[in-house]
């Protein structure tokens, strides 16, 4: 399963990134890989795309609405606010 977490860009410029996502791979609760994406668009249609594409299960992100997740989760893509990080066990680990 990949789990991703969105992260703001810092770079603005024409054709530059909108934004990052570090994107975990985890098989029987073990991060088995990590990526760092950057993304072009913040966009929910380009971020859904980008999630499908790389079958991306499960996001985390700063904010939300109930639009947000529920758009998502028609697709079976879980969303979820940085805040919810804390309840999950694996996560957990990293945070100090």
């Amino acid at each position: 399963m990949k789990i991703a977490l969105l992260l703001n860009g810092k770079n603005s410029r024409i054709g530059g990134n909108i934004g990052h996502a570090v994107v975990f791979d985890i098989e029987r609760d073990k991060v088995v890989g990590v990526e760092n994406e950057a993304l072009e668009s913040k966009d929910i249609s380009y971020l859904s795309f980008w999630a499908l594409t790389n079958k991306v299960k499960e996001i985390y992100i700063p904010d939300m609405d109930e639009r947000l997740r529920s758009f998502f989760r028609k697709m079976g893509i879980s969303v979820k606010k940085y805040d919810e990080l804390a309840d999950d066990r694996l996560f957990r680990t990293f945070i100090l």
